[in-house]
């Protein structure tokens, strides 16, 4: 996992990110994914090296590993409701929104494994999914992408438990 010390993500930088989402056959059958990454700057004061470093908080929220490691199960942190998934993050008094598709909904409230990642490069919002896949693939490969497993979870799991709002 990733263990080195790192700042939470704060609310703007979660509003700030991407978000991708989409269902694929592995190795180890059907699995959703969602796919986290920062906009590229927008303006001179927008170091790199700031953002990633914002981007290794996230990764080390949600308790995401190198994919070098062996996919590490990152706990009870995903709630599904209609067409919205909450994230819960260590540290983070808020979850992360994800708005899902139906399909992806069904298919991760069926206790289908999800697959989380968050991409240190950045990625413009939109992105078409033709050229998701590439950038998955080339950050698994370039170490520039972290990972980690979970499942939904019911939502009454979390109330009173410190977990995402529900």
């Amino acid at each position: 996992m990733l263990m080195e010390t790192a700042t939470p993500p704060t609310a703007g930088l979660l509003a700030s990110l991407g978000v991708w989402f989409w269902i694929d056959l592995t190795e180890a059958g059907q699995v959703a994914f969602v796919l986290l990454a920062h906009p590229p700057a927008r303006r001179e004061s927008e170091w790199p090296e700031s953002t990633e470093g914002d981007m290794r908080g996230l990764a080390a929220a949600l308790s995401l590993a190198d994919p070098s490691a062996r996919l590490p199960d990152i706990g009870p942190r995903l709630v599904v409701r209609g067409r919205s998934a909450l994230l819960s993050l260590d540290g983070c008094r808020a979850a992360l929104h994800v708005p899902v598709s139906a399909e992806w909904s069904g298919f991760a409230s069926a206790g289908a494994p999800v697959a989380v990642a968050v991409g240190l490069d950045p990625l413009q919002p939109r992105t078409p999914f033709a050229a998701v896949g590439p950038y998955v693939s080339e950050g698994a490969q370039r170490g520039r992408l972290f990972l980690g497993k979970t499942r939904a979870e019911l939502a009454r799991r979390f109330i009173g438990e410190g977990g995402p709002p529900v």
